[in-house]
């Protein structure tokens, strides 16, 4: 389940976006689970980037008495057009999954002169082609029945840039949409359940004078902090592998699996971690998450995973500058090299092992990436923060 956490972030999906190079972008959905709210963020996030300097919309929402009207800022007033009413008993076109009836006129008068103004626009010259695009909440069943408006939005695809909507359902013409090669569908149901996280607090805080990962960090530990970070995703498993009884507590106290062990090495924490999660399961990526980044953000983490989904089988690090740092996710065929690293070695052994096989994502900040290794640091960081 989505929560105010581990809900997508709008800025690592415009990023992930354009790391791509796909040319449209397409959010689907259960019912409920925000799609909308998401696409408002991704179009304003668009909205003000300098490679985008006008976009134009094609909106759809239920009124309270149970129609479905559409709107365009090209269409005059902004008038709302029905395209959907609740089918009545006695007609034989509703079925037992969809309860509203096309209204087609909506359709004629305001869905699609919309398109054809703006493909008009990208003709004349009015709209610049290359930073521009189209934006449609949502696509869905009503859509899918009107066959002038799957006419447009096909030539609408074919010469413009296209966000939108796409309901959760299988239709030839929402299937079709799904499957185009220059479409990226990202689902936002648990996107990173497939995902597993091992937060790594082993270390002994040498530097530091104390065990660090029980610092003060804005009200929270520093570990607790990385606890924060982790949700950021909504991972299928977070696993903390520690070697101090202090951060256990912690672990039981917040119902967050943890394994205590009391080996001295790097590589000990990899593979003890591993070991634990394949006992559930093998799933598609670990990432490793250091338990003394504080500022490492809800984009940067989010991007990172999107990344690794996107090229399933490489080696993805946050970076800054093109140089790579943690935290880093592994598919699972490096697992069996995880479990037997060089004594005192960790994932970083392996990424520069395969260089080919690396993929650097660039953070937001390089801050971010940052450790707190001493009090001064972590003070810096936090006043960084503010």
């Amino acid at each position: 389940m989505l929560t105010s956490d581990t809900y997508p972030d709008a800025s690592a999906v415009v990023s992930f976006f354009r790391m791509t190079e796909k040319k449209h972008l397409f959010l689907t959905g259960e019912r409920g689970s925000g799609k909308s709210y998401l696409f408002h963020a991704i179009i304003k996030e668009l909205a003000s980037a300098s490679d985008f300097s006008s976009y134009h919309h094609l909106l759809s929402r239920k009124t309270e008495d149970g129609q479905v009207v559409i709107q365009s800022d090209l269409i005059e007033n902004d008038s709302e057009y029905v395209i959907g009413r609740l089918c009545k008993e006695s007609d034989t076109t509703k079925s037992s999954s969809n309860k509203m009836c096309i209204a087609e006129d909506g359709f004629v008068h305001c869905a699609v002169p919309a398109i054809e103004a703006y493909l008009a626009g990208l003709t004349d010259n009015s709209i610049a082609s290359s930073d521009a695009f189209f934006a449609i909440d949502e696509l869905g069943y009503l859509e899918s029945s009107c066959l002038p408006f799957q006419t447009a939005v096909r030539r609408l695809l074919a010469s413009s840039r296209t966000v939108a909507v796409l309901r959760k359902q299988s239709t030839p013409f929402l299937d079709e949409l799904k499957n185009r090669d220059d479409a990226l569908v990202i689902d936002i149901d648990a996107p990173f359940q497939a995902l597993a996280c091992i937060i790594m607090a082993s270390g002994m805080s040498k530097r530091f004078g104390s065990n660090k990962l029980l610092a003060d960090c804005g009200g929270n530990t520093l570990f607790e902090n990385a606890v924060k970070i982790s949700r950021y995703a909504g991972f299928g498993t977070t696993l903390t592998v520690t070697r101090h009884e202090e951060i256990a507590n912690l672990c039981k106290k917040s119902n967050i699996e943890f394994l205590l062990h009391d080996l001295p090495n790097r590589n000990d924490t990899v593979r003890l971690g591993i070991t634990q999660l394949l006992k559930k399961g093998s799933p598609d990526g670990i990432l490793f998450l250091p338990a003394d980044q504080p500022l490492l953000s809800r984009t940067s983490l989010q991007l990172l995973c999107l990344s690794f989904l996107h090229y399933k089988d490489k080696i993805c690090r946050l970076s800054y500058n093109g140089t790579g740092a943690a935290p880093i996710i592994f598919p699972h065929k490096f697992y069996k090299e995880l479990l037997t690293l060089p004594e005192k070695k960790g994932g970083g052994f392996l990424a520069k092992k395969y260089p080919e096989q690396v993929k650097l994502i660039p953070a937001r900040d390089e801050f971010e990436l940052s450790d707190a290794d001493t009090p001064e640091e972590l003070t810096l960081l936090l006043h960084h923060l503010h």
